[in-house]
């Protein structure tokens, strides 16, 4: 498939929403998750006991090798996530998902970012729908080359979150002076 576009949410979206296949899944190209990992990534989808399935670096039982500037980075957002968004999620951002299509088609058009946000936004309004989301610990080196500019992919998920943040408050509140 070939793309006009750049952008990692856009290539997942225009895949999962045109694939066959029952489920739908990526790794990140460097591989910092291993091929092995992906049948206990797929397993838990196939299986019905999950909707998504998810490599989580922060599970226990996960092995990591990163930067400590990584690892901060990582804490930090994940935190982040949860603090406010409410997410129980312990990491969004880790390039290794599989979900059932049905639940691509569901989520993937009402994901508003196509950029790098792409799998954090997509796992909270999961998590908001009710799908089952399995995480999976992972074994995970991070790769010396990597190409990701970490201060625009930084702020570019600080607007999303943002977003989400005034979005669900904003839900909230309409709720709440809603006629009964």
């Amino acid at each position: 498939m070939r793309l006009n576009r750049k952008g990692k949410g856009r290539a997942l979206a225009a895949s999962w929403l045109t694939s066959d296949a029952p489920v739908v899944a990526y790794m990140d190209v460097d591989l910092s998750t291993d091929l092995t990992a992906l049948l206990p990534l797929l397993a838990p989808v196939i299986s019905g006991h999950s909707d998504i399935s998810i490599g989580c670096r922060l599970a226990p039982g996960s092995r990591v090798v990163r930067s400590a500037r990584r690892e901060v980075i990582s804490r930090g957002y994940n935190l982040l996530l949860r603090l406010a968004l409410g997410v129980r999620i312990k990491d969004a951002q880790c390039g290794f998902k599989a979900m059932r299509v049905d639940v691509a088609r569901r989520l993937v058009p009402s994901v508003q970012n196509r950029n790098w946000f792409f799998d954090t936004e997509l796992l909270v309004r999961a998590e908001r729908a009710g799908f089952r989301i399995h995480e999976l610990p992972v074994d995970w080196v991070e790769d010396p080359d990597s190409r990701v500019d970490v201060v625009p992919t930084a702020l570019e998920n600080l607007e999303g979150v943002w977003r989400l943040a005034t979005d669900r408050w904003i839900e909230s509140v309409s709720a709440r002076l809603r006629p009964v």
